[in-house]
C-alpha cells in the first residue's frame, strides 16, 4: 500500500539525511564539501516532498489509541525542527539568542535518533520485493530528482534576494572574523572550558621514539613560518587567518617508523594524525600579526589546513609521535 512504501521511503531518506550529514561534519575541502553539502540539502527537501504523503498517514494514526504515540509526536516534531533550522541557517539566519542556529539543527538530530529507534521498532515496516519494481524506483528517483529541483531553487532565491547564506562556504559555513581575530566565536569542544595558562611557566612536551624534549613559548614564536588558512568551524562559522608559529615537522625531525602524531591539549583534548600531515601542520603562537587570546588557543594551539575545526587543537601541551594507526580513534572526539 502507499503509506507503507511512504515510510520505507521517509526511513531510507532518514538515513541518507544522517549519513550526509555526518560526512559533512568531517569533510574539510572544499571540493568535497561541495559534494557532501550538496547531497544532504537534497535529501532533507525529498523529505518534505514526502510530508504531504506523510501527514495523512500521521492523521490516521492519531485516530488509534497505540503504544509510544507521545514519543512518535515528538520524533516527528524534532524532524520538523531539524529541517526548519537547516533551511533557516542556510539562508543566513545565523544564531539564537547567542548560540549558533546550526547547533539547534544538530541537537534536534542527535534527541531524534533515540526517539527514531522506539518509533520505527514498534511501526516495523518490512520492505517486499515488489518494492523493487521499476515504477516505485522511478517514484524514488522522482522524489530525489524533486528534492534537487528544490535545493537549485532555493539557493537562486537567497542569491537573488541578497540572503547572507549567498555568501556561505561550500561547507555550509558563514564567515565571521576573517582577517579580524576578535571577531571570531570562542568556541570548543562540548564541555571544554578555557584553561588558565601562564605563558611564562608554559612548557610543550615531545614525545619522539620514546625520547622527550620541551620547549618554551619563545622557541616555539617563529614569524618565519606563516600559515595562510581557513578555520572551519562545525558550529556552523568560517575565517581565513594568516597564522604563525613553528610547523611541527620542524619540531619532530626524523619520525623513523612511527605512524600517527598525537596532539594533547591541556583539557585532555586529544587528535591523532597521519605522518603525511606533519609537514601541513602548524603549533600556531600567532594569528594577523599579534599573539592568540586565550579564548582561542593561546599559548599555543594546532592549525591543520584542509580539516574540520575539532581538528584545530587548542591548548596544545604535548605532541606525541608513535606507531600507533591514526584512525584508532572515534571519527569524532567523544570528551
Amino acid at each position: 500500500m502507499a503509506g507503507r512504501r511512504t515510510n520505507l521511503g521517509l526511513f531510507a531518506l532518514l538515513l541518507a539525511a544522517l549519513a550526509t550529514g555526518t560526512a559533512a561534519y568531517a569533510t574539510g575541502t572544499p571540493a568535497a564539501a561541495r559534494v557532501v553539502v550538496a547531497a544532504h540539502a537534497v535529501v532533507g527537501l525529498a523529505l518534505l516532498i514526502l510530508s504531504p504523503a506523510k501527514s495523512v498517514i500521521v492523521r490516521r494514526g492519531l485516530r488509534r489509541p497505540r503504544a509510544g504515540k507521545a514519543d512518535s509526536i515528538a520524533f516527528g516534531v524534532l524532524i520538523l525542527l531539524t529541517l526548519a533550522t537547516g533551511m533557516a541557517h542556510a539562508a543566513g539566519w545565523v544564531a539564537i539568542g547567542g548560540l549558533r542556529l546550526l547547533l539547534f539543527h544538530v541537537g534536534a538530530a542527535l534527541l531524534a535518533i533515540p526517539l527514531g529507534v522506539r518509533h520505527v521498532s514498534t511501526r516495523p515496516v518490512t520492505p517486499r520485493q515488489t518494492d523493487w519494481s521499476r515504477r516505485t524506483l522511478l517514484k524514488a528517483g522522482g522524489v530525489l530528482g524533486g528534492g534537487g529541483i528544490a535545493v537549485v531553487a532555493t539557493e537562486r532565491i537567497v542569491t537573488a534576494g541578497g540572503l547572507p547564506g549567498a555568501q556561505r562556504r561550500q561547507t555550509g559555513s558563514h564567515e565571521a572574523g576573517t582577517g579580524n581575530p576578535e571577531q571570531m566565536p570562542v568556541t570548543q569542544w562540548i564541555a571544554d572550558a578555557v584553561p588558565a595558562i601562564d605563558p611564562a611557566d608554559y612548557r610543550l612536551r615531545l614525545a619522539v621514539a620514546g625520547a622527550t624534549t620541551t620547549f618554551t613559548l619563545a622557541q616555539l614564536r617563529r614569524p618565519g613560518d606563516p600559515v595562510t588558512a581557513t578555520l572551519d568551524c562545525t558550529g556552523g562559522w568560517f575565517a581565513e587567518q594568516e597564522w604563525a608559529g613553528t610547523r611541527l615537522d620542524r619540531l619532530v625531525g626524523d619520525p623513523g617508523d612511527a605512524r600517527s602524531v598525537a596532539v594533547r591539549s591541556a583539557t585532555g583534548y586529544t587528535r591523532r594524525f597521519p605522518l603525511r600531515d606533519l609537514p601541513h601542520l602548524l603549533l600556531a603562537t600567532d594569528v594577523a600579526g599579534g599573539p592568540l587570546s586565550a579564548g582561542h588557543g593561546a599559548p599555543l594551539r594546532l592549525v591543520a589546513p584542509g580539516r574540520r575545526g575539532f581538528w584545530w587543537v587548542k591548548w596544545v601541551t604535548d605532541v606525541t609521535v608513535d606507531d600507533r594507526p591514526w584512525w584508532l580513534q572515534p571519527p569524532f572526539p567523544l570528551q
